[in-house]
């Protein structure tokens, strides 16, 4: 991107803050109008209409200028929005990618300021910061959903669950369902085939004893989370920024580890991959190609041929074991060297995915949506009763529930890497 869509992009973002903060002020003045129009009625004397109207004529003072900043500031983000598309739909073809990305920049930009502009968004944090407040001030909420427990609005359950994927490796590959309520569900995983019959006859139901039935739970997961008390006075942006990032960050590192190491129902957790993968898929096997590719033959994900298989490693089993292995002699003797592309991990061409949760020398391979995760919609907050006074801090707990179970184990394989000798 050009160093004038650059400025440009930063002045935008700028102004919607600055527009942002504006709009918070809007419900502030939303309630002294109606105030005020309370007091014109209820004033009987002359000095009592003489009150209101100096108090009308105050409020008129501050909220044009608070009205025509705001008008001013859509205008000068307009203006420069389309200044930046018009830079943007000038610039050379060869330089398609960068184009676009300015416009998903563009998008995404939009598409937060809608967001905290909402009205249910709006809602959620100033009743949160209500009832921290609360807290900080050393008031014990009653427990229930009129006192300690507060359900996270749809949308803002959306936000998290997408910013668990910007920290996670491994959710966006599972296979994944979201389903309400708090029973346990027995879903029919079977991928066979449909059937075919004559163009009028009846599809038959095949026994129940043929279906590839599963039950699933809903284990809780949860942190605690400390928003210093000066984040209350802060804007929505910034208070949702900091409390749906800690929740989505330490939601995805417990959902990682259990994707992948989880005990299972025993330990109130998801089952996780390497304790049910099957004997004969898990192998010792030295770091070298021809050790190596012959293992992803162990992979059975029965007649299904879809899906892609992921390696999944420590990071640094990578840097020390795999792309070392771009570094080999061929079949006459000679060095061939083939740099590893370090920027985007792969495993001859598969894709490679950091967990490090997989214990270093251990190479995960399979395909990923033969796991299972049931996601439950209740994600919610509430208020703990941990509060730091010395630090001056609110504490409030991100609860979700998940289970989860490999539901297909023959589809991974665990390598572990002989490195005796090297």
């Amino acid at each position: 991107m050009a160093l004038k869509q650059i400025m440009l992009q930063r002045k935008i973002t700028n102004k919607k803050e600055m527009l942002n903060s504006l709009r918070e002020k809007d419900a502030e003045f939303q309630k002294r109008e109606k105030d005020l129009e309370t007091a014109i009625e209820e004033a009987k004397t002359e000095e009592e209409q003489q009150v209101v109207e100096d108090e009308v004529n105050k409020f008129n003072e501050e909220k044009e200028p608070h009205d025509q900043q705001i008008q001013e500031l859509e205008e000068e983000i307009n203006s420069l929005e389309e200044e930046l598309t018009q830079l943007n739909e000038k610039k050379p073809s060869n330089k398609g990618e960068e184009r676009d990305m300015a416009v998903k920049q563009n998008t995404r930009a939009k598409t937060n300021t809608d967001y905290h502009e909402r009205s249910d968004v709006k809602e959620f944090y100033n009743e949160l910061r209500e009832r921290l407040q609360m807290r900080a001030n050393g008031q014990v909420l009653p427990d229930g959903p009129s006192g300690a427990e507060l359900i996270i609005p749809d949308v803002i359950v959306n936000r998290i669950r997408e910013r668990i994927g910007d920290f996670t490796t491994l959710y966006p590959l599972v296979d994944k369902v979201i389903a309400k309520g708090r029973v346990k569900l027995i879903l029919d995983v079977d991928t066979s085939e449909a059937t075919w019959l004559e163009m009028r006859g009846a599809l038959p139901e095949n026994d129940d004893s043929k279906l590839t039935a599963v039950e699933f739970d809903g284990f809780k997961i949860g942190r605690i989370v400390y928003i210093d008390n000066s984040l209350l006075e802060d804007s929505v942006i910034n208070l949702d920024d900091y409390l749906t990032k800690r929740i989505a960050r330490s939601i995805a590192k417990g959902l990682d580890k259990a994707i992948v190491t989880g005990t299972g129902k025993d330990d109130k957790q998801p089952d996780g991959i390497l304790p049910k993968i099957p004997s004969k898929n898990k192998v010792t096997k030295k770091p070298t190609y021809e050790e190596l590719i012959p293992v992803l033959g162990l992979i059975d994900t029965g007649e299904d041929a879809t899906g892609e298989i992921v390696a999944v490693m420590h990071r640094q089993t990578y840097y020390n074991r795999i792309a070392t292995l771009t570094l080999h002699v061929n079949s006459n003797g000679v060095d061939v060297v083939q740099l590893p592309n370090l920027a985007q991990p792969n495993f001859l061409g598969l894709k490679v995915v950091f967990n490090n949760y997989l214990p270093q020398d251990k190479l995960l391979f399979g395909v990923f949506d033969k796991y299972t995760l049931v996601e439950r919609e209740s994600v919610r907050v509430d208020m703990s009763g941990h509060y730091k006074f010395r630090e001056d801090q609110t504490a409030v707990r991100g609860l979700g529930r998940y289970d989860g179970k490999p539901v297909v184990p023959e589809a991974f394989v665990e390598v572990t890497l002989d490195t005796v000798g090297e």
